[in-house]
């Protein structure tokens, strides 16, 4: 199946957007802003869009509309503005060579009932911080109920096994106001009699349902725990997510019902805990509550050509750690089908999902929401790396500045080297020095390097002729006649490890310890911005090679 993706966004007057013209290009997107930079603005852009394919016209162009109270239009916008506010979105698959746009405004929905979109809209997932404070927000004497989030950011995502998706049956309930309409249609009461049981059987079909969709629910749930956070030491954790309280039939004589209640309770080694948030604490709760919310993604996949995963502020909750478990699931196998939009208000974990996407780079979009200026609107621009700033100083010729974005990125990986090495955290707040770090991190690399081999037979031996210290023949193994064949092997194996050791291993350590050292050398006079005025100015030669030699210590990196 050819992959529908969205090529460009533009958005007029809505939200916190004055004029928005992404082009996006069919990548992935990870953006970083402030809060009130509009990251939530282009989240709600997204979604409205995508739900707009099952809204009558009536309900989407409300938000266009200048003259409705809903109306979503950019606050500061001019009065042709707010005449003119949309949302344009092209999409585009492989096959195609030019892109198709679909428009909504004020007099315009060309997404109504189109099956790629709509299809869409149940395939795609869209996931906030609010999901998560849902689970812990309750008192302690509370027990939680997760029907109010379920309604509004759950139930439009899932599927149930009648004909209707549950969405629909949930909205045909909440419209039917069986008295009401007996009422204004002047119905005998036999009449209004049959309304009312015709009104239960829905109910009942709708909880039927809904049981269904979280008994699936909970089965994800459970196997996304168990296989992205459980851990052997802690003990065995069962979710368990269900009705507390069905939806209630027609009270014909207050004539109103009830909506139902979704509780979540866990077990541990076998022991029921009814109230979790006031038993575990707010990390684990999170990834109990990433459980439930991505176990309700996968119980309910659709096929589709157009798939979306919309991501706003998701994991403030966690730890580094654990966050980072989150971004490697987001990239695996299992949501590769998915165009990925990532929206953070932190710039250290944009940093850190940046550099674990790696090698797929180019499959991605980096941006910085702009905080905007008063009724300027906000804006995106490209989120660079202070190696690429460098670049492009470098490329200017601009050589100070260049060096100065080598200095912070040279700092932000001797930081991350020394940990990795180390195998702990820096303490925060504290200051360690550029060459601090580097001189940790070689210490750290000589010790898994033998003292004697690395002075008089590593150091300063180029690896051609380490290829040659150990011999890939067996031919002088053949001329000992007492040699058992068994052991003729066992000797050949044994020359392969060290050759490895000689080559690989302890090559590359080798090779970082020295490129630490010309990393030291070029911080005394390139990464030193105090060394950058006075009679001796940069070299372009000598920033090239700060250049390198930073992209290189990058890629020592895991």
């Amino acid at each position: 199946m050819s992959r529908l993706r969205i090529q460009r966004i533009e958005v007029k007057a809505f939200k916190a957007f004055k004029h928005l013209d992404f082009k996006l290009d069919g990548r992935n997107l990870l953006a970083y802003g402030a809060n009130g930079s509009g990251k939530s603005s282009l989240y709600w852009t997204l979604y409205t869009f995508l739900q707009s394919a099952q809204k009558e016209s009536t309900e989407v162009v409300k938000y266009f509309d200048k003259d409705r109270t809903e109306n979503l239009i950019y606050r500061y916008a001019s009065d042709d503005e707010r005449d003119a506010a949309a949302i344009a979105v092209t999409l585009q698959d492989g096959a195609e060579s030019i892109g198709r746009i679909y428009t909504l405004s004020a007099n315009q929905q060309d997404t109504l009932n189109v099956p790629d979109i709509l299809k869409g809209s149940l395939a795609s997932d869209f996931i906030t911080y609010r999901i998560l404070f849902s689970f812990y927000h309750f008192r302690n004497s509370q027990s939680i109920d997760l029907w109010p989030v379920f309604e509004q950011e759950m139930l439009p995502f899932c599927q149930g096994t009648g004909v209707k998706d549950i969405a629909g049956l949930w909205k045909d309930i909440q419209e039917a106001k069986p008295f009401e309409t007996s009422v204004a249609l002047g119905e005998s009461s036999w009449y209004r009699k049959k309304r009312y049981e015709k009104f239960d059987r829905e109910v009942e079909r709708f909880n039927t349902t809904l049981t269904g969709v979280l008994t699936s629910i909970t089965k994800e749930a459970q196997l996304f725990y168990d296989r992205n956070f459980s851990q052997k030491k802690e003990p065995k954790l069962d979710i368990i997510v269900g009705m507390t309280r069905p939806t209630s039939t027609y009270y014909r004589d207050k004539h109103f019902h009830l909506a139902p209640a979704i509780g979540f309770e866990i077990k541990m080694d076998g022991a029921p805990i009814s109230r979790p948030h006031a038993f575990l604490n707010e990390a684990k709760l999170t990834q109990l509550a990433l459980s439930v919310r991505f176990g309700a993604t996968l119980a309910h996949l659709h096929d589709s050509p157009f798939k979306l995963l919309v991501l706003d502020d998701l994991l403030i909750s966690l730890d580094m750690e654990n966050r980072m478990k989150v971004v490697d699931i987001i990239l695996s196998e299992t949501f590769a089908d998915y165009q990925k939009v990532i929206l953070t208000h932190d710039l250290g974990f944009f940093n850190e999902f940046r550099r674990r996407i790696g090698g797929q780079h180019i499959h991605w979009s980096f941006q910085h929401f702009k905080n905007p200026p008063s009724q300027s609107g906000s804006t995106l621009k490209e989120a660079k790396s202070e190696i690429q700033k460098a670049e492009d100083y470098l490329n200017g010729q601009n050589l100070d500045e260049a060096a100065t974005c080598l200095r912070k990125a040279a700092d932000d990986s001797a930081k991350r080297l020394r940990e990795w090495l180390s195998k702990e955290k820096l303490p925060p707040g504290e200051f360690f020095s550029l060459t601090g770090n580097l001189r940790e991190a070689k210490k750290r690399l000589l010790l898994t390097i033998p003292k004697q081999l690395y002075e008089k037979v590593l150091k300063g031996t180029p690896i051609e002729l380490l290829q040659k210290l150990v011999p890939n023949s067996v031919a002088d193994l053949d001329a000992e006649v007492g040699l058992e064949p068994a052991e003729r092997g066992k000797i050949n194996s044994k020359r392969g490890t060290l050759r490895k050791l000689l080559t690989d291993t302890h090559w590359k350590a080798m090779e970082n310890v020295r490129l630490i050292d010309d990393v030291l050398a070029t911080a005394e006079r390139v990464l030193n911005p105090g060394a950058h005025g006075g009679d001796t100015p940069l070299y372009e030669a000598e920033v090239v090679i700060a250049l390198d030699l930073i992209q290189r210590l990058e890629k020592c990196l895991p």
